[in-house]
């Protein structure tokens, strides 16, 4: 297995057993059996369980990030561009559902974990914010509208919206009325 085959091979065991044990509960040993290699190699790729932890959080934070802009650039408009996010939103979600069980808001999380995922939630917000400032410039929404603000409103009523049909419902990302959520948003931004 190449170096950085084995690296995400231990990203992903980890993720697996920290979400079903929690941070603290989760050995090393059980994430090296996860990911088929010896305790000491972990060691080899992270200095500690919550450097493997917070490099988990961020790959995912990373993978996101990564379909994000492919998804935003494939829409002609914001309303196109919401729906992209939340069709997006939904299938990182249902592929990533093991990390609702992650305690990712439990106090005793290691403080350069929470300082990471505060900075990869800020660079989410920034690219949303960053489409929703263009549409406020090219009045596709209207002028008077505080980019920050519209953003929380989109991404707030998106990820309530997508938790609600997938965890509540139990519908498959592909059943979410993306569109539906999208004119509804866009609906309420412009005049």
């Amino acid at each position: 297995m190449a170096k950085e085959e084995k690296r995400l091979e231990i990203l992903r065991a980890a993720l697996k057993v920290i979400s079903e044990m929690g941070f603290e509960g989760a050995k090393m040993e059980d994430i090296a059996k996860g990911a088929g290699v010896g305790k000491g190699t972990i060691y080899e790729y992270f200095e500690s369980k919550n450097t493997l932890f917070t490099e988990m959080l961020h790959n995912c934070t990373k993978l996101f990030l990564d379909g994000l802009a492919s998804t935003l650039a494939d829409g002609q408009n914001l309303e196109e561009k919401i729906r992209n996010l939340s069709a997006h939103n939904a299938h990182f979600i249902a592929s990533h559902a093991i990390l609702m069980n992650a305690p990712a808001a439990h106090q005793s999380l290691p403080e350069e974990t929470k300082e990471q995922i505060k900075k990869d939630w800020n660079t989410i917000f920034a690219t949303v914010e960053e489409e929703v400032g263009k549409a406020i410039q090219s009045q596709e929404i209207r002028s008077d509208l505080d980019p920050e603000m519209a953003t929380s409103i989109i991404m707030g009523g998106l990820n309530q919206y997508i938790m609600k049909k997938l965890l509540g419902d139990h519908l498959a990302p592909e059943e979410v009325d993306h569109a539906g959520i999208a004119h509804l948003l866009i609906s309420g931004l412009k005049r």
